[in-house]
């Protein structure tokens, strides 16, 4: 509150990582801020060691507040909760939500209860024992102001500490969702059948809970594999995809008011095209049906769609990854997000690329035409975006589209997340016993077994190891 009336602001914040501290406001009052912040952290782990009786109940009370909260994850949305399951089988390493609850509730937390000191000194080995340290100095801030907070972060947090390792680092991966070839290996020749060979169900917790959701996930695969072109292209896609499958799925059809093609990101820098139905009136089953069908004739879209279109949809996605920053905030996250993307790479690819959107929009750029344009260009003309004319362009889409999320296509890595509500109670526990469907935690941790993960070099890389840095991917 005094820090606000300032003219300051200040956050602390946690992840997967470690700690992000940011302060903002008036120059001249950082430094000292950033004392006072920095040394409150590091006095509250003493008292909290200490057992202050004082802050006993405070304590308590967030350790309540934050079981509490976890828990009403069950109560968000239907999508959200589809959302969060389909993350527990993309990604390697991430907990299950009952794994935090046991940690403050039941009959593990009543025999081993967290206590006070047991989270201080987690903390203070997380922020002086062996760490790694960032800083950002960015806006109205002379340079040696900027050296008196990099001199009172190293005097706080690096003098008494020593430097994380590598291989101490963490480290997260995104895991390759299976081909139906593959999936027949793991499940049998059964879910050759389906479209779709790999599906999570769960049901709604709620009794309440009118409403079903789907998440339908088309796996892209890694940055790495994509390249500037092939990011650029999966962008342009879903951007076109977004209005399409609204227009079919809510407006037509009308299945539910929330219908969404995104982009989605999971850990270690793979992409996957995810579809979104939440609706009232149709169950899990009938809402992948409309999906596929909708996949479908969005293909003959993207085919019927003339060259000048596409030049068109290009630049509005190459505009909008070049928009500028209009507040100090922005465009301190945009830097800050491009120093974030090299957090766990290996000192050879720690160097920030800050012209990445530059580079990825020249992919998209593309001269807009009166007329038609010649159809007979070849998508295998050089790469300069100079080059690059929307009959290009169109061959490029398709070639991608058909590679990774037509339902015929032998590379096609799909799988749902189905949350059904209560009044479908009877098709979740029919479906539940079908092969390649995982409805527990332990089936996700027994899938897991089979599955490999994508590599974690990101597509703009700058690579400085003598190693790798000729390679093909230069």
């Amino acid at each position: 509150y005094d820090a606000s009336l300032a003219g300051c602001n200040y956050r602390v914040s946690c992840t997967p990582t470690g700690y992000r501290i940011s302060v903002s406001g008036y120059s001249q009052k950082l430094s000292f801020l950033l004392d006072t912040l920095t040394a409150r952290m590091f006095s509250l782990i003493e008292e909290l060691k200490a057992g202050d009786a004082a802050l006993k109940d405070k304590f308590d009370q967030a350790r309540d507040g934050l079981c509490r909260e976890t828990k009403n994850y069950r109560l968000d949305s239907p999508y959200e909760v589809a959302n969060y399951n389909s993350r527990l089988l993309l990604e390697e390493s991430v907990w299950y939500i009952d794994n935090y609850i046991d940690l403050m509730e039941g009959e593990s937390a009543e025999k081993q209860p967290l206590t006070m000191a047991e989270c201080a000194e987690a903390a203070e080995d997380s922020i002086s024992k062996r760490i790694k340290c960032e800083a950002l100095c960015m806006g109205n801030i002379a340079p040696h102001e900027a050296r008196t907070v990099g001199d009172m972060v190293s005097e706080r947090f690096l003098a008494s500490s020593s430097v994380l390792s590598d291989v101490e680092t963490p480290s997260f991966r995104s895991l390759k969702l299976p081909t139906r070839e593959e999936a027949m290996g793991i499940f049998g020749p059964v879910t050759s059948d389906r479209s779709i060979p790999l599906i999570y169900a769960d049901m709604a917790y709620s009794s309440s809970e009118e409403n079903s959701a789907v998440e339908l996930i088309l796996q892209v695969g890694s940055e790495l594999e994509m390249g500037y072109r092939g990011l650029a292209i999966f962008d342009l896609i879903t951007h076109i995809a977004y209005n399409s499958a609204y227009n079919r799925l809510r407006t037509n059809e009308q299945l539910g008011y929330i219908v969404s093609v995104v982009p989605r990101k999971t850990a270690g820098n793979a992409w996957s095209m995810t579809v979104i139905v939440q609706s009232s009136v149709a169950t899990p089953d009938q809402l992948e049906e409309r999906m596929e069908a909708w996949l479908e004739s969005f293909r003959d879209e993207l085919i019927n769609m003339t060259p000048a279109e596409y030049a068109s949809e290009a630049n509005a996605v190459a505009a909008q990854l070049l928009e500028t920053d209009t507040k100090l905030s922005q465009e301190v996250s945009t830097f800050w997000g491009e120093i974030l993307n090299t957090e766990g790479m290996t000192a050879n690819l720690r160097t920030p690329a800050f012209d990445r959107l530059q580079k990825l929009s020249e992919e998209l750029s593309v001269e807009e035409m009166d007329g038609e344009e010649d159809e007979s260009n070849e998508s295998d003309s050089p790469s300069k975006s100079s080059d690059v004319t929307g009959a290009i362009l169109k061959d490029r889409v398709l070639s991608f589209f058909d590679k990774y999320f037509t339902a015929s296509s032998p590379n096609r890595r799909a799988m749902s997340s189905r949350l059904y509500s209560q009044r479908f109670k009877k098709e979740f526990e029919d479906i539940r016993e079908q092969p390649g469907v995982v409805s527990k935690f332990s089936d996700i941790k027994h899938l897991k077994q089979y599955l490999s993960s994508w590599p974690t070099a990101p597509y703009w890389r700058i690579d400085n190891s003598t190693v790798t840095s000729a390679g093909p991917f230069r």
